[in-house]
């Protein structure tokens, strides 16, 4: 006779298929939101800053300085405005700098280069990039429309017959990296680009400067943020096309002054690096400013600054001479 009162014995708790379980569900968890929500955070907030536009709140006559306004249309119909500054010496010009400023910036960032050359008897056309200041609206490209912007104010200058050589494309953060496009694609019209922070690549600002952060490094992820971008701007952009090492490369005849600041945690010096080796053209630079991130370039040193945008545009217009040698 069996004994009743006998235990069953217990059962085993699948505590490996349950670990396996929530694993899976925090694995498509995360999955969800960096490849689903976080991009769409990421595409919004680009679209959002770029629908804010940082009001003018000085003019070149605030410090002095004489200007004209001036107004040009690009290529695809973004009306572009800025200020033209004639040369402070009397006499004939020094040449002709086209220069730019930052994303969701304004011309005011960089009125004080502006302003220097001017005093040293350039003459500066100073303009807003598409989609900021006064400029008509125009979703942010990272250059390649922008590119269009320094082509326009150059096809502006020679319109109104005030383009005197040498002609140098200068720009600041996305206004260099629109310098080293637009000097690409008009090498045959400019003698020399100045570019001063360029960013590399999209992962640069991402990772940086958005929501996206360290997650931009997973696989995909850019591409994600791009195609939310896209389809909320109207845009096609792609990875490749937000490369900027390719576009050096090919400027093979132009001269380049890279300026980077040392501790600069956007475009970070050792990618200026990157930029400045794979620059095609014999006739390139680099310099250095000590401490300074980001948006200080100028603002911490403004000598060293200028003295090394000088001694490059000196140097082209002697057309490089080899230096001497001792003895």
């Amino acid at each position: 006779m069996k004994n009743k009162n006998k235990k069953s014995p217990a059962k085993k708790v699948p505590w490996g298929k349950i670990s396996a379980g929530v694993l899976g569900l925090v694995l498509a968890g995360f999955l969800v939101f960096v490849y689903g929500i976080l991009p769409a955070k990421v595409a919004q907030g680009l679209v959002a800053r770029s629908q804010v536009k940082k009001p003018l709140t000085l003019t070149p006559q605030t410090d002095g300085f004489k200007y004209q306004d001036a107004a040009f249309t690009a290529s695809d119909g973004v009306r572009l405005k800025g200020w033209w500054l004639p040369s402070a010496k009397a006499g004939k010009p020094q040449g002709t700098v086209i220069l730019s400023h930052g994303v969701f910036k304004n011309r005011e960032q960089v009125l004080t280069r502006a302003e220097f050359l001017a005093r040293a008897g350039y003459q500066v056309l100073l303009f807003d990039l598409r989609g900021c200041g006064e400029s008509g609206d125009s979703p942010v490209s990272g250059g390649l429309l922008e590119a269009r912007d320094y082509e326009a104010a150059y096809d502006y200058l020679g319109q109104t017959k005030r383009l005197r050589e040498p002609v140098v494309f200068f720009g600041f953060s996305l206004g260099a990296i629109a310098a080293l496009r637009a000097g690409q694609a008009e090498g045959d019209k400019i003698q020399a680009i100045i570019a001063d922070s360029p960013l590399p690549n999209l992962k640069s600002y991402v990772s940086r400067r958005t929501a996206g952060g360290l997650f931009s490094a997973c696989p995909g992820f850019l591409g994600r943020c791009l195609s939310d971008y896209n389809a909320r701007t109207g845009l096609a952009l792609s990875e490749k096309d937000l490369d900027l090492i390719p576009v050096v490369s090919a400027i093979d005849q132009t001269p380049v002054l890279y300026i980077t600041g040392q501790k600069d945690d956007l475009a970070r010096p050792e990618e200026v690096r990157k930029l400045f080796n794979a620059t095609a053209s014999h006739h390139r630079r680099l310099n250095y400013i000590p401490d300074a991130g980001h948006e200080q370039t100028y603002l911490l040193y403004p000598v060293v600054y200028e003295r090394g945008v000088f001694e490059f545009l000196n140097d082209l217009k002697a057309g490089f001479p080899q230096p001497k040698l001792p003895g």
